[in-house]
């Protein structure tokens, strides 16, 4: 696991924090650099996840940082409750329905299970809002990459979350990081966050 530099975000520039472009490209480096220890050689493909917009600076930054790999992705994923999809008469969009607006993609997450024969919660689905893409990866299969990750957490019986397993694994690790302090090296070792 890699714990980015520190930094400091004024609310003053809103509620959500983005890296500057150095930062980003410094972050992107420091993964790139780790999984060049790991594995010996730079990945094939690199996907950037992220809950908020991407800033233009930062949006810079990991771009020119992603050069020295083949391909990339730079993703959005934002649940969004204002715009649903609804079956005439049935129960809620199946799981993996996807449709677009404009330049944004929806995909339900949760919905609808053929298999169960039902809708498992006891709420009304809300569909990920995916923006800011670049690459050039299809967007259908980024839609099918996302469901299949949303399926992946094994530390729960839930058969599917709304966020694919990146981002809330990404935040649960982040909890964690928060308790080591600034002195001490995080353990890289997967084990260590689960």
């Amino acid at each position: 696991m890699l714990r980015g530099h520190k930094f400091q975000w004024d609310e003053s520039q809103g509620r959500s924090p983005h890296l500057s472009e150095e930062m980003a490209g410094m972050l992107i480096e420091m993964v790139l650099e780790r999984y060049r220890q790991e594995r010996r050689h730079l990945p094939q493909r690199v996907i950037v996840q992220k809950t908020s917009r991407f800033e233009v600076a930062e949006r810079a930054g990991f771009e020119e940082a992603l050069k020295k790999v083949s391909r990339y992705d730079l993703l959005s994923l934002c649940p969004e409750s204002s715009i649903r999809l609804v079956r005439a008469g049935r129960y809620p969009p199946l799981r993996g329905a996807a449709f677009r607006i404009g330049d944004a993609w929806y995909l339900y997450t949760s919905g609808y299970l053929t298999s169960l024969g039902g809708y498992p919660h006891g709420h009304v689905p809300s569909p990920l809002q995916i923006t800011d893409h670049v690459g050039d990866t299809p967007g259908t299969q980024l839609l099918r990459e996302i469901l299949v990750l949303t399926k992946m957490n094994l530390n729960s019986a839930n058969m599917s979350g709304l966020m694919p397993i990146t981002l809330r694994f990404s935040r649960l690790v982040g909890d964690i990081l928060r308790e080591v302090p600034e002195s001490q090296t995080p353990q890289p070792q997967y084990k260590y966050y689960m």
